[in-house]
C-alpha cells in the first residue's frame, strides 16, 4: 500500500520534531542525561589520552596513543563501567605498545650493527 504525506501529515511530523527538541531540553530527561554522560566519557577519553601522550612522549607518537584510547574506549564500551576500566584498560595497552616500541628499537639497533 503506497502512503501519500499530506500536508497536515507533513505538520505533525514537524511538531513531533519540535517535541523531541523540548524533550532533550526538559532538565531531568533521560536523553539529556545520556548526552552528559556522553560529554563527559568525551571529556575523560581527552584527558587520558592527553596524560599519556605526556608518559609516553619519547616512546610512542601522538597519532598511536590517540588509536590506542579510542581502541580501549571502544572495548570498554561494551561493559556496563566504560568509565571506570577507561583509564586503566588504555594505559595498560599504552605500556603493551611502549614495550613493542623499544623491543623494535632493539632489533632495529641490532640489524643495523650486524649490517655494518
Amino acid at each position: 500500500m503506497k502512503t501519500n504525506l499530506t500536508e497536515p501529515a507533513l505538520a505533525s511530523n514537524q511538531s513531533h520534531t519540535r517535541n523531541e527538541a523540548t524533550f532533550i531540553r526538559k532538565p531531568g530527561s533521560f536523553r539529556r542525561f545520556a548526552a552528559e554522560r556522553f560529554d563527559q566519557l568525551v571529556a575523560l577519553k581527552e584527558r587520558i589520552a592527553t596524560n599519556l601522550e605526556k608518559e609516553f612522549a619519547g616512546t610512542i607518537g601522538v597519532p598511536l596513543i590517540r588509536q590506542i584510547v579510542t581502541e580501549a574506549e571502544a572495548l570498554v564500551a561494551t561493559t556496563p563501567f566504560p568509565a571506570l576500566l577507561l583509564p586503566a584498560l588504555a594505559e595498560e595497552k599504552a605500556h603493551n605498545a611502549a614495550k613493542r616500541s623499544v623491543r623494535q628499537q632493539t632489533i632495529r639497533n641490532q640489524t643495523f650493527t650486524l649490517a655494518a
